[in-house]
């Protein structure tokens, strides 16, 4: 059986090696970065509950291995813009958790650069794409590409085709199908943050 020691080392190793950040590690756990602070200087214990889910993740011992995975860790692998046209930044520094679904297959995200989204996904967030899902449907959320190579995040809408920003800010302006080269690079399908509420 794991312990709590061994879980907790096994962490910091993580940690200290930058596999995985402080942020997404108190998401997986649903406690504030400040709690995985606190675990880190020894000022708090891991609870039950988190060594189960930490444990699993880390694949470290007899707690429900024959069960499947109910999250999976989602490399962060550069910047989309969520304002005007911005070219990808390559940050292939850190992974975020998301919770697995049937038939849903994210295999990276990007971090959020903007406000143009910021009605659903504030600066500064992170957001799962699935690449597999390029067909375009009314009202959801797709990374774009322009013939650039600059990348956004906009919401499709027809009747005309277009990508919309979905912002407080009212300068931003649709994106209309035909008056760019644009490419599909994947729908989003999970977003999160550690801002908190």
């Amino acid at each position: 059986m794991v312990t709590h020691d061994e879980i907790r080392d096994e962490l910091l190793r993580r940690l200290d090696g930058k596999r995985h950040t402080a942020k997404a590690i108190a998401e997986l756990l649903g406690v504030a970065p400040p709690r995985i602070s606190e675990i880190r200087r020894g000022d708090r214990m891991i609870q039950q509950d988190e060594m189960v889910t930490l444990a699993r993740f880390f694949g470290m011992g007899d707690v429900g291995d024959d069960q499947p995975d109910d999250f999976e860790w989602v490399p962060v692998i550069g910047i989309a813009s969520a304002g005007s046209w911005r070219e990808a930044i390559n940050l292939p520094q850190y992974s975020v958790p998301i919770l697995r679904k049937p038939g849903r297959k994210p295999t990276f995200a990007v971090e959020v650069y903007g406000d143009s989204m910021d009605r659903v996904i504030p600066h500064g967030s992170w957001a799962a794409v699935d690449p597999s899902q390029r067909t375009l449907f009314e009202r959801k959320v797709y990374l774009i590409q322009n013939g650039d190579g600059e990348a956004t995040i906009k919401r499709y809408r027809d009747n005309p085709a277009r990508f919309e920003p979905d912002s407080f800010n009212p300068d931003h302006k649709a994106i209309h199908v035909g008056e760019h080269q644009i490419v599909v690079i994947g729908r989003i399908v999970a977003w999160g943050n550690d801002e908190g509420l």
